[in-house]
């Protein structure tokens, strides 16, 4: 029953997650349905043919004197309506309009030309000759009025078949299908496939749609659901907590993740976490610097490192002029901690990061030494938060996860899909890091106005990949 129930909320869950994902890509959808229109309307056009009818109409008779018509003779004529019919449409009664018709038609034309139908419940039968050419289908028609009688006496002897309306030239096509109706009807079509293929792309794509259901498939702890910010709504500094224009909604829901990891932290005693994310562009950055200001603000002597030396991104979002030394300068040797570890002012934090890319960032995380700079400013400080680079892109993750107290894994809406988070997560867990939760970055669910992420929430830079490419290597000695 339980699990009957967990299947049923996760069917919910993604029911809600693609409408969501429906209304945010309406505009495809939309696109398609014009263009289907627009092919229905040109085919339309190009495909019609004007078609011409004529028309004759005949009434069954069994008395010769209609006045003495009983009901029963109505009847008798009403259900040999059926039979006359038949013999109006026979091929015998086309041959003989081949036969006769002139200028000459063929049987073919004839075949396909000729609709013979009675009127509902009334002993008259309505013949209808249809072609592209209006003086066929009157010749046609005015030949069948010729020879019906002699087929009928002939095959029907005890009734009578009278002509009632004869055919007339028609002067005008026949009205066809409008443009319009074959436009909208492939402009539904088109729509309607369009959302089909949109949801069978969701369910394959395997990615987390909603903090629930993220709960659901990892058994991970939800720390908090950080909303959407557009680029119109965020504030001119950056998404970080200490500017207000970022909204409320952003800014309690970093105190929230506060108040866990303090709360984590006077239970277990951890001092000392990392915050990563499976995929880069998923704002682990952003989290993990917006924790650190949220720390500082209740008090908390905090130190953010760096460790994500291959995009290194912490003092760029925190708006930092160049530094002279980092933590590649410390590993190395080449300045003491004292020397890089930085204090920003204005944020009340202590920042220990370098600000361009350097070679070999695998071999330097793993060394004594990085161990060893951990282990000291554990010390030192309240809480030191840890940004490094993407779990599953690279190993840097797995090597300071050795180093770490606990771990912090960010996960952004619709994005990584799960077999890339779970790695992540069975990696740092097997190095002996912790994880205490989840962050669920970039939430569109029940977005306010002035609390939306922009699509660009990660930062590392607009082009490239993790790896050794064009990231500038050097130890760089940064201006000051």
């Amino acid at each position: 029953m339980r699990s009957e129930k967990k299947n049923q909320k996760g069917l919910e869950i993604n029911v809600v997650a693609f409408f969501k994902e429906l209304s945010k890509k309406l505009w495809i959808v939309l696109i398609v349905a014009l263009i289907g229109a627009i092919i229905g309307a040109v085919v339309s056009e190009a495909t019609k043919k004007e078609t011409y009818t004529s028309t004759a109409s005949f009434v069954v008779n069994t008395s010769s004197d209609s006045e003495k018509a009983s009901s029963n003779d109505i009847y008798v004529q009403i259900n040999m309506a059926g039979t006359f019919r038949y013999i109006l449409s026979s091929r015998v009664m086309k041959n003989a309009i081949v036969e006769k018709c002139t200028p000459k038609v063929d049987f073919g034309t004839v075949d396909r030309s000729i609709s013979v139908s009675v009127v509902s419940s009334t002993n008259i039968i309505v013949m209808s000759v249809t072609t592209g050419n209006p003086q066929t289908s009157y010749a046609i028609a005015q030949t069948a009025c010729e020879v019906y009688g002699d087929i009928v006496a002939e095959k029907y002897p005890y009734a009578q078949l009278n002509l009632l309306d004869t055919p007339v030239l028609s002067t005008y096509p026949n009205s066809t299908k409008s443009a319009f109706s074959l436009a909208a009807i492939v402009g539904f079509i088109g729509a309607v496939a369009t959302c089909i293929i949109m949801f069978i792309i969701f369910l394959v794509k395997d990615t987390a749609k909603t903090a629930d259901e993220l709960s659901d498939k990892l058994d991970v702890h939800i720390l908090g659901s950080v909303q959407q910010i557009t680029n119109k709504n965020k504030a001119a500094k950056g998404l970080l907590v200490t500017d207000r224009k970022n909204g409320f909604s952003f800014i309690e829901t970093y105190k929230s993740i506060r108040t866990k990891i303090e709360n984590n932290s006077a239970r277990t005693g951890n001092k000392v976490f990392l915050i990563t994310s499976a995929c880069e562009n998923e704002g682990k950055t952003t989290s993990c610097v917006n924790i650190a200001l949220s720390l500082a603000q209740n008090g908390k002597k905090v130190l953010i490192i760096d460790a994500d030396l291959r995009k290194p991104s912490v003092s760029k979002l925190l708006s930092l002029p160049d530094t002279d030394c980092g933590l590649s300068d410390v590993i190395l040797g080449n300045a003491t901690l004292n020397q890089a570890i930085k204090l920003v002012n204005n944020f009340n934090v202590c920042i220990l990061a370098d600000q361009k890319s350097v070679p070999n960032p695998s071999e330097l995380l793993s060394t004594d030494k990085m161990e060893a700079i951990i282990d000291e400013v554990r010390k030192n400080f309240d809480y030191v938060l840890i940004d490094t680079a993407p779990a599953s892109v690279v190993t840097d993750t797995s090597v300071i996860a050795g180093f770490v107290d606990a771990a912090i894994i960010v996960v952004r809406e619709d994005f990584s899909p799960y077999s890339r988070i779970r790695m992540s997560i069975e990696d740092i867990d097997a190095n002996g890091a912790e994880i205490i939760g989840c962050i669920f970055n970039a939430d569109t669910s029940n977005v306010s106005k002035t609390g939306r992420y922009g699509k660009r929430y990660g930062h590392y830079g607009k082009s490239g990949r993790y790896g050794y490419g064009s990231y500038g290597y050097g130890y760089g000695q940064s201006k000051k």
